[in-house]
């Protein structure tokens, strides 16, 4: 394969070290770091790992007003105007290419850095064990940032060849080093995410927790394993971090001979992090506001939690002084089924068009704020408020609906008394081990299939729709005997399990579910009685998969087919 370029985005914090200068840092005469200054200096070197902590995904960025789970009244949102037919390799909007900032941090760590830091130890056991914890968050971030880079920009080359991204995995202090990277064929690039999730592995504790009284070397191993180091990267983020790109490997868009083996693979990655967890009785009905608690059981990893309202800001309805910023969709509300578990398009399932919200599945009240619901001690009314009505101000929804999910009810704007409430973002959740697991096992083994595991994706079904509030014994659920009709259910479920978290845009690609690629998104001006068409989606074929930046191309890098 002809070699390309890549160019790699500037590090402010050292780009003199990556051209081979001996300055590490260069923002004044007076303020110089050279690499010899960070090695002496613990905090300082440890401070370049923690720059990969930087730019990890948010679930609060709505890439669901790019498919047909919402609109947004923000004319400027760049994820709807790339759905509108605005989608460029010049102006990508669900680019991760910024993540090679993160991943040169990374490796400038492994290969200049750890090593040599005069680290302050206060045994051998510290001494030995703290840089190994430091190298496996650097690993485990190493496969974290590709894994979002390959998601966005894997595809195939004009040739039909699939290909993955240039692997980062050595500090590049050369530019001949830099014009040798090249896009790796995808497998590959699989491989070596998988390598560097065992190394992480190999180092790094399933979970932050302080060693029981009595442990020998408990204060040491408290600092390097503790609860205090509960937010960074771990070994159980690692295990759905394999599960996730084995999943992503196995699906339609990456896997064209549908070959069962990565299924399985995948499954078996899944069953690991759900066995973690406890297993399918763990599940419990408070995963479904797992938002609400920073302790929430559901929550495997997350960030820092902060007291702010600009989370109501945006999206509560205007009559409560928010801004109303997403609206979900009709297609979205449609999707919840009956408090029965029976879709509502399916014979008997007891819908009435007339109360379209009766009965529902009780998730539809805890994501979405529908006409005539009580909200904040306030009747939200959608239809002919003057504020909140469809369409009456630049801050009122587009669809007839407004925003629930991740926003607490706590929270005041009111003017003068402003109260604002916790919020963190999560980065994930053991409920998407459940989800991931449904869908590979279903597609390995079938609806009752167990594999090597102790449950089916059945059973996966019947525990997460049992735990969000539907009806037992679910009838519908057990009428389903075929894969296809698995499939629909379980694809379903994950639209309204993780929704407004960043999922459901990849997800209908790596899918090839063209059709809900382009679905019209639909709204209501009667609430929710008749539903009309808001914005049609204009996505090409070839928009599976993303686009590689344009800069890079011109320079020599492979573009995947259908970009220009």
């Amino acid at each position: 394969m002809k070699l390309k370029k890549l160019t790699i985005i500037a590090l402010s914090a050292f780009a003199g070290a990556a051209a081979g200068c001996t300055d590490f840092v260069e923002p004044g005469k007076d303020n110089v770091l050279t690499r010899e200054d960070v090695i002496a200096n613990p905090v300082l070197a440890e401070g370049i790992l923690l720059k990969a902590y930087d730019n990890l995904p948010t679930t609060l960025n709505y890439t669901e007003v790019a498919v047909d789970d919402a609109h947004s009244n923000n004319i400027s949102n760049g994820y709807m105007l790339a759905a509108m037919g605005a989608w460029r390799s010049t102006s990508d909007p669900f680019s991760q290419w910024r993540n090679y900032t993160q991943i040169a941090y990374i490796n400038y760590f492994l290969d200049q850095i750890v090593d040599d830091v005069k680290w302050s130890y206060t045994s051998e056991w510290r001494a030995e064990h703290f840089p190994n914890r430091l190298k496996g968050e650097a690993y485990a971030l190493r496969a974290y940032h590709h894994s979002l880079i390959l998601q966005a920009h894997a595809g195939r080359s004009a040739s039909g060849e699939l290909l993955g991204v240039p692997y980062m995995d050595r500090f590049i202090s050369s530019k001949q080093e830099q014009d040798g990277l090249q896009r790796l064929p995808f497998a590959e690039c699989v491989g070596k995410i998988e390598k560097d999730i065992e190394r992480a592995l190999q180092l790094l504790p399933d979970r932050y927790e302080n060693a029981p009284a009595g442990t020998p070397d408990k204060e040491d191993y408290d600092v390097v394993y503790g609860s205090r180091n509960t937010n960074r990267i771990s070994g159980l983020a690692m295990k759905m971090l394999r599960a996730r790109v084995r999943l992503l490997a196995a699906s339609p868009a990456f896997n064209p001979t549908n070959d069962p083996a990565l299924w399985e693979k995948a499954a078996e990655s899944a069953a690991e992090v759900i066995d973690a967890f406890g297993g399918l009785g763990n599940l419990a009905p408070d995963r479904v506001v797992f938002y609400l608690d920073k302790g929430n059981r559901d929550i495997l990893w997350r960030e820092d939690y902060t007291n702010s309202s600009n989370l109501e800001k945006a999206q509560f309805p205007p009559s409560l002084n928010g801004s109303g910023r997403v609206s979900p969709s009709q297609n979205f509300v449609d999707a919840f089924p009956m408090k029965s578990g029976y879709p509502i398009d399916a014979d008997g399932s007891g819908f009435d068009k007339r109360n379209p919200f009766e009965g529902r599945d009780p998730r539809l009240a805890q994501y979405v704020i529908y006409n005539g619901m009580v909200f904040k001690g306030s009747v939200i009314n959608t239809v002919d408020h003057p504020s909140n009505g469809i369409n009456r101000t630049e801050y009122s929804t587009c669809t007839g609906y407004y925003l629930r999910k991740f926003t607490n009810e706590s929270v005041s704007l009111e003017t003068g008394n402003v109260v604002p409430a916790i919020h963190f973002n999560t980065l994930m959740r053991f409920t998407e081990a459940f989800l991931i697991y449904a869908e590979a096992a279903n597609e390995a083994w079938g609806p009752t299939g167990t594999g090597p595991n102790a449950y089916s994706a059945r059973d996966v079904m019947a525990k997460l729709r049992e735990t969000a509030g539907l009806d037992q014994p679910d009838a519908y659920l057990a009428s389903i005997t075929s894969p296809a009709d698995m499939q629909r259910l379980i694809r379903n479920e994950r639209r309204l399990e993780l929704c407004f978290e960043q999922v459901r845009f990849w997800d209908v690609r790596r899918w090839l579910d063209y059709d809900a690629m382009n679905a019209a998104v639909r709204g209501t001006f009667d609430g929710g009685l008749t539903a009309v068409d808001v914005k049609e989606r204009v996505f090409e074929r070839y928009m599976i998969y993303g686009p590689i930046p344009n800069d890079d191309v011109v320079k020599g890098l492979v573009q995947n087919d259908g970009w220009n």
